[in-house]
């Protein structure tokens, strides 16, 4: 076994969400992290490193050498999913969880919002929203990030 992880010098930021081969799962939180050091699946150490104001996304290849190493993946986490009732239910629930500052995911094809699980907040939604509250187990991509949407529709406005 080596002792010296694989340096990763080529990520090819794509969707091989099925490749068959070695995947190296990160936390939805550490896609912003510039410097990794993990092990794969199959327990080979990769050593990643990303240019400044890029991220980690779901599906990422990464080759040193020219060889694929492994594809990225994030791991589903503990989520409290809300299903607004109305828009006025919406409004008021993403005024509650703004003014603490949490990152809020959509859930795709649909009006629920994802927040990374936290017990005081989920036992405060449960007695504010009952039956529009659950945990669910969900994969927090980027991309469904309320936060990261904003700042692409700003991108498209400029351009």
């Amino acid at each position: 076994m080596n002792t010296e992880p694989v340096v990763i010098d080529t990520i090819i930021p794509g969707r091989l969400e099925d490749h068959a081969g070695d995947h190296l799962l990160l936390e939805w939180f550490e896609v912003n992290k510039h410097r990794l050091t993990r092990s794969t699946l199959a327990g080979n150490d990769l050593l990643l490193e990303l240019q400044r104001g890029a991220i980690w996304h779901q599906g990422d290849a990464l080759y040193a050498q020219g060889k694929l190493q492994a594809v990225i993946a994030i791991k589903p986490t503990l989520t409290i999913r809300f299903d607004p009732l109305d828009f006025t239910q919406l409004a008021d629930f993403t005024y509650f969880i703004g003014n603490r500052h949490l990152p809020i995911f959509k859930a795709e094809h649909t009006l629920a919002l994802w927040l990374p699980y936290d017990g005081r907040l989920y036992e405060q939604l449960l007695s504010k929203y009952s039956t529009a509250i659950q945990l669910e187990e969900a994969v927090l991509l980027t991309e469904n990030s309320i936060r990261q949407q904003l700042k692409d529709s700003r991108k498209n406005e400029n351009n």
